[in-house]
């Protein structure tokens, strides 16, 4: 995880793991990439991301602040859809950030929050097709789509999940929580053609708008750490 998204001070963060809650949590990191790598990364995803979560500012969440005075494009349940590129948003890199997140924690063997390893995911073929994309060998992965929710609760502001898989719809998931955004890739033959057309990757640069303290709740419950 960037170092950048971890909130400095006493009052940070809240951090949620199967056995574990707390404040501030500890810098994932590790020696992964070369210097070459590092900066690819962070010109073609990392840098514009997290100019917009803003996350060393408590009090300012430039996302959030666009979004809510900016007009959607369509309405869904809960949620309000935008197009990128009418309000300012370089999706393609938001989608490139979340991937790569995605990419490291599958080669690595990482040591959450809690002191618990976490072996590397096994991506299959997916993880090929991720590493092709991340270093230019290969355009967007297919049947792949990124979806961003950004959050204009305070609550989720102030929580953080680390990366977790699941599988929905038949299709291999991934998603974490970081500073007020729900980062998600869904990844399959099966992948829906609503969840394509709202990926951040796809040719309409859709991100999602709306209040997310239920889902935080609900997913900081199941992780078994906080109480209902």
């Amino acid at each position: 995880m960037p170092s950048a998204l971890y909130a400095p001070g006493k009052k940070g963060i809240q951090f949620a793991t199967r056995s574990q809650s707390g404040q501030n949590p500890e810098h994932l990191k590790a020696h992964l990439l070369c210097f070459d790598c590092e900066q690819r990364f962070d010109r073609l995803g990392e840098s514009e991301v997290l100019r917009w979560l803003a996350p060393k500012a408590r009090k300012k969440f430039p996302l959030h602040d666009r979004l809510s005075v900016a007009m959607p494009c369509t309405e869904i349940p809960l949620y309000s859809v935008y197009k990128g590129p009418d309000v300012g948003l370089d999706t393609e890199k938001f989608a490139y950030f979340t991937l790569s997140i995605f990419w490291r924690r599958s080669i690595h063997n990482w040591t959450n929050f809690d002191g618990t390893l976490m072996p590397p995911w096994n991506l299959g073929v997916f993880g090929e097709q991720l590493r092709q994309y991340l270093s230019g060998e290969s355009e967007f992965p297919p049947d792949t789509s990124v979806i961003v929710l950004v959050c204009s609760d305070l609550y989720s502001r102030e929580h953080w999940t680390g990366p977790a898989t699941d599988v929905v719809y038949n299709c291999l998931g991934f998603e974490f929580l970081a500073r007020g955004v729900y980062f998600r890739a869904l990844m399959g033959k099966h992948l829906p053609s609503n969840l394509r057309n709202l990926s951040c990757a796809s040719p309409y640069g859709r991100i999602m708008y709306g209040h997310c303290r239920s889902i935080t709740e609900e997913k900081l419950q199941i992780l078994a750490a906080f109480p209902s």
